[in-house]
């Protein structure tokens, strides 16, 4: 051993010994040497290392954890077709889990899994009986992908929901009374699917009708419309319901609609005058309208209509709007402050459908003095809307131009104005579109430095896929004006007025009386030191 040991010693001097050879051999013999003498010097050191003892030491170990699971939706009101979902920690073996599953009332159901094999979808065969609290039972002996079974045995309950109710309503109603070009609407709280629609429905005395969802899919039909193929009888009462059998799209039954009882109008009727009978106006170009129940013939009906200021006649020109059930008359002079004007339909006025007014309607204004109010401009803004104040300015504007005032220069509100369309009800200002579409799609346009209504996709898809808002009834006016603040707008609101006269794309979708809410977008981007301000009104 002590031969073995001195031999071991002497490796590190042997390779001191070769290293300082080197110093006197030239080229490829001394690398050979160097490469030896370090070999056999790490050798050295290698054996003198001291030894370390490994025996005596305990690794730690880890117990496998046992899957656990709780409900992943459920409590109270599950839809009827909706899946129960149970959430489990870990990955399971599918089989044993579904084989583990009681539900109490017991009923036929399927099982669906994602694909991480940790939620586990319970889905009834046709669908859940109503209002009806279930318990879902998951036996211990439902294991993971590895074997281990569940740490404790899972019992979750959850309630189900109400059955589908429907409602039904006339689309064209005068006091009590409904018009006879009028349509029926039933209003579903679930999706129900067209063939049970056309099922079930009935009407007395029978008229054919055809029907038509709100959804073209006929896959979330909630609203469905039932219209007349031909107009019905005036004077008439008409029961319209549904059989007992109307099913919602999961299956199940619907509750008990109830049938309404309604009667049609004699014949065609004046709703109203504007402006209205026995008020005064202070607009000098103020349009005259007349509103009738239904859709009039527009020739016997502009030859039954006559208007005289102080009993002299007045002469102008006759337009009509949202259906011919509104006759504009645009005069051909300014009114007189101080004078009265008298609108009058006679009873040769007739509906599309031939039939008389019933009795002639006469509507009495004075003119006044025109006025002229204020709109504020505030200022501010937020980190995600930098120019709101400019949003809710131009929207200020837009709605005096709506009600039947007319925008100034200056930014006021005038009463005198040049307009050719009835004035309407305020526009609601709505935030979600204001914040998801109209300021999004100015800053887009701005980026770009473009003003395209189509650049990306079209303002109805952005309205739907942006706001949620997938009507068919939109509108969307843009523009660049050269400043954000209170002059740009009021250039815009301005810009938009004067297609009065040819009553052009901007100015009808701020006239158009089917919209009620709208949002206004204002933004500003900056490229190579230049500023380029997009402006997005979007309507609903």
């Amino acid at each position: 051993m002590r031969k073995i040991a001195a031999t071991v010693l002497a490796l590190p001097i042997v390779a001191i010994i070769l290293l300082s050879a080197l110093v006197r051999r030239p080229g490829f013999v001394k690398l050979g040497l160097m490469a030896g003498a370090i070999g056999i010097l790490a050798t050295g050191l290698l054996f003198t290392l001291p030894a370390q003892d490994a025996s005596g030491q305990t690794l730690p170990t880890f117990a496998p954890l046992a899957p656990q699971a709780e409900p992943r939706n459920g409590g109270t009101n599950l839809a009827l077709d909706a899946p129960f979902q149970v959430q489990f920690t870990k990955p399971m073996n599918e089989s044993t889990v579904e084989a583990n599953v009681q539900i109490t009332p017991n009923l036929p159901v399927k099982f669906r899994w994602d694909g991480t094999g940790q939620i586990l979808s319970i889905l009834p065969a046709s669908h859940w009986a109503a209002q009806t609290q279930y318990q879902v039972l998951v036996g211990q002996n439902a294991t993971d992908q590895e074997g281990l079974v569940l740490s404790k045995q899972i019992n979750m309950t959850f309630e189900s929901g109400s059955t589908t109710a429907g409602t039904i309503t006339a689309t064209q109603m005068v006091g009590d009374q409904i018009s006879p070009a009028t349509a029926f609407q039933v209003t579903f709280t679930r999706p129900v699917k067209l063939a049970s629609v056309l099922l079930n429905f009935w009407m007395r005395p029978q008229v054919p009708v055809t029907v038509v969802g709100d959804d073209p899919t006929d896959g979330a039909s909630q609203v469905f419309t039932m219209t007349p193929k031909d107009t019905l009888d005036s004077a008439t009462s008409y029961v319209i319901g549904f059989a007992d059998g109307v099913l919602d799209s999961s299956g199940s039954a619907i509750s008990p609609i109830k049938p309404i009882t309604v009667s049609t109008l004699e014949g065609p009727a004046v709703v109203r005058f504007r402006p209205l009978d026995g008020t005064s106006t202070s607009d000098t170009n103020q349009p005259i309208s007349v509103r009738f129940t239904v859709a009039m013939d527009t020739r016997s009906t502009a030859a039954a209509f006559s208007v005289t200021m102080n009993g002299k006649a007045l002469g102008g020109s006759v337009s009509w709007t949202e259906g011919n059930t509104v006759l504009v008359f645009n005069h051909g002079t300014k009114l007189v402050v101080g004078s009265t004007v008298v609108a009058r339909v006679s009873t040769n006025a007739r509906s599309a459908a031939g039939m008389r007014l019933t009795s002639a309607s006469t509507a009495t204004f004075g003119v006044k003095a025109p006025t002229v109010s204020a709109i504020s401009y505030g200022g501010g803004g937020t980190v995600n809307a930098k120019w709101k104040a400019s949003e809710v300015y131009y929207f200020a504007l837009m709605n005096c131009t709506r009600k039947g005032g007319w925008v100034t220069r200056s930014g006021s509100c005038s009463t005198e104005t040049h307009h050719t369309l009835p004035a309407q009800n305020a526009l609601i200002l709505d935030s979600v579109i204001s914040d998801k579409v109209s300021r999004r799609y100015a800053q887009y346009m701005a980026d770009r430095r473009i003003l395209d209504h189509y650049a990306y996709h079209d303002p109805g898809w952005r309205l739907c896929n942006w706001g949620g808002y997938c009507s068919k009834l939109n509108g969307e006016n843009i523009a660049s004006p050269s400043t954000s603040g209170q002059a740009g707008m009021i250039d815009i609101e301005i810009f938009y007025q004067n297609e009065y006269w040819c009553r052009c794309e901007h100015y009808l979708n701020i006239m158009y009386p089917y919209f009620h809410r709208a949002g206004v977008g204002v933004w500003v981007s900056s490229t190579s030191g230049r500023f380029t301000v997009r402006v997005s009104i979007d309507f609903n």
